[in-house]
């Protein structure tokens, strides 16, 4: 697949899951326009710490899932200004991830997203 091919693939994807360290390396900034159609993303089991995202890299994000991140330091804070956000669910992360991803909840919720805010219950910190 050239380069041109794999673009298209990445701007049309509508799920990814990053599965037992499918995703290597500490550090992860994605480009602008590289998933714009993205609606579902798992990130489970990562060498993940440090996740650079805006609502500008994932504008139509509808699920965030982090599962056993134990490395991973936080949930971006742009994530929360996605508007199609409907839920972030969080299990055997770190604390400071899973606190994070409960302040990105207050603020929706100060905003008036009440459909991600009843999610909330789902976040469990490890």
């Amino acid at each position: 697949m050239g380069r041109y091919d794999s673009c298209w693939v990445l701007q049309n994807l509508e799920v990814l899951k990053l599965r037992d360290y499918a995703f290597i390396g500490s550090e992860w900034e994605p480009t602008e326009g590289e998933f714009c159609q993205l609606k579902v993303l798992l990130l489970e089991e990562t060498e993940l710490v440090h996740w650079k995202a805006d609502n500008i890299h994932f504008p139509r994000l509808q699920k965030l899932m982090d599962f056993h991140c134990w490395k991973l330091e936080e949930i971006p804070s742009g994530i929360g200004e996605i508007p199609t956000l409907e839920m972030i669910e969080m299990d055997n992360s770190s604390h400071s991830a899973a606190n994070s991803a409960e302040q990105l909840l207050e603020e929706q919720q100060c905003l008036g997203n009440e459909s991600l805010i009843n999610f909330a219950s789902m976040i469990h910190k490890a």
